[in-house]
């Protein structure tokens, strides 16, 4: 009679995968412009769930006052970010319980950043991603990424 109460009760779970994780060789990181992207597949979903994938990292990150003819004028103007950022973004889990997606992580918007005087644009000149982390805030899988990203460099000095 016990089996029988184990196979109903069995029966009536729903089906449930198991073991959520993120595949690290079919992840990808990659550079747009400034901003951090990537490209990811997480696996052992339950199909037609809905998950929220977060990315985090460590941005280094100048942001300097430009003038028109593109150079930092005499008198630079300049600011340094040394930060922790995250971005996440929902997703509904595919048939198959195998969610392929990409987040996007910006750097601040440079007006948020630096003000500058008359005549010059806050630009941000330089970054450096690190310490890259995904995780699923609503499974718990996690993947550290390994490397540093950088693009862009500091603008020198105008006449």
């Amino acid at each position: 009679m016990a089996a029988g109460a184990a196979a109903v009760a069995l029966a009536a779970t729903p089906a449930m995968a198991g073991n959520p994780h993120f595949i690290a060789s079919q992840t990808r990181v990659s550079l747009v412009g400034m901003d951090l992207s990537v490209k990811f597949k997480e696996a052992g979903l339950e199909s037609g769930s809905q998950v929220t994938v977060e990315l985090s990292a460590h941005l280094e990150a100048t942001y300097q006052c430009i003038n028109k003819g593109g150079n930092n004028p005499a008198d630079p103007k300049k600011t340094t970010v040394d930060t922790d950022v995250a971005a996440n973004a929902p997703f509904t889990v595919p048939k198959n319980g195998n969610l392929v997606g990409t987040i996007n992580l910006p750097a601040p918007a440079a007006a948020d950043v630096l003000d500058c005087p008359g005549g010059q644009t806050s630009t941000l000149t330089e970054v450096t991603w690190s310490m890259l982390e995904l995780n699923d805030l609503t499974t718990g899988a996690y993947l550290a990424l390994p490397g540093t990203y950088s693009a862009g460099a500091t603008v020198g000095k105008g006449k």
